[in-house]
């Protein structure tokens, strides 16, 4: 499958169901993100930390619950929900 725009929640389903290059697509759109938060770090650790948040990432899509996941409008009426309690 090739990707011209990023449908996340179709990538993280694929790559629940162990398809690697959904999972690596993903991975890959966000190493700039980790990549920037580890130069916030001390040099000698960039690589491990760099594996480490690897790892974690993978984890987190794997356990991910896209049915959890509430849709647009959904947030759109949490969020008048708790403007009008306010």
């Amino acid at each position: 499958m090739v990707y011209t725009t990023i449908d996340l929640p179709e990538l993280v389903k694929e790559a629940q169901n162990k398809n690697k290059n959904s999972m690596t697509y993903i991975i890959e759109a966000f190493k700039p993100k980790l990549q920037a938060s580890l130069h916030q770090t001390v040099v000698q650790e960039r690589e491990d930390l760099a594996q480490e948040l690897s790892i974690k990432l993978i984890e987190a899509i794997q356990h991910y619950n896209l049915e959890a996941t509430p849709g647009f409008y959904d947030f759109l009426d949490q969020i008048e929900g708790s403007s009008r309690r306010s």
